[in-house]
């Protein structure tokens, strides 16, 4: 346990100096709503979200360096099983100075105790952006979640990538997510 902690501690030390950008999402939930403040360097931005039956909805203003976001998206699960989930979503981003448009993304998420209160955690997020022409990215995060009752405490490193999935930033952040 001493070792796991040491590894912990690390990570929010270490990770941070091969940074490129560093962002901090706070999230509360409570029953089936959601509500998110995410702040990342320069720019910010507030959702609220529902569940509707099998499909999450949100709504997302963001102030971003050069924009402003309106965006509605769709989650919705397509496999879940012990420590695997999929979902896909989809997702409209209306902007005030740049082109709006659709943008679809498969979500494949793991995570694996290692031990109590303590995951092991990755997500992987391929997007395609439906602009004039077809643009993909991709959104990868690792990292460790620590819970303590209602809390849950996460940093994570991101990994962004272009078309054919070449490095594009490191992302260093935390997830801190309260359950009311």
């Amino acid at each position: 346990m001493k070792a796991l902690f040491l590894v912990i501690l690390a990570s929010v030390f270490v990770c941070p100096a091969y940074a490129e950008i560093t962002e901090h999402n706070y999230k509360v939930k409570k029953d089936d709503w959601t509500y998110t403040y995410r702040h990342r360097e320069g720019t910010w931005h507030t959702e609220v979200g529902k569940k509707v039956g099998p499909i999450s909805v949100m709504y997302r203003h963001a102030d971003l360096i050069d924009a402003k976001e309106n965006r509605i998206k769709f989650t919705h699960n397509i496999y879940k099983a012990k420590h695997f989930k999929l979902d896909h979503r989809i997702e409209y981003r209306h902007f005030d100075t740049k082109e709006s448009h659709w943008r679809y993304r498969f979500i494949l998420s793991a995570k694996h105790k290692i031990a109590d209160n303590v995951w092991l955690w990755a997500k992987i997020q391929p997007r395609i952006s439906l602009k004039d022409e077809k643009v993909f990215d991709a959104r990868d995060q690792f990292g460790v979640q620590y819970k303590n009752g209602k809390l849950k405490i996460s940093p994570f490193v991101e990994r962004g990538a272009t078309e054919d999935y070449k490095h594009k930033q490191i992302v260093y952040g935390t997830h801190v997510v309260y359950d009311l």
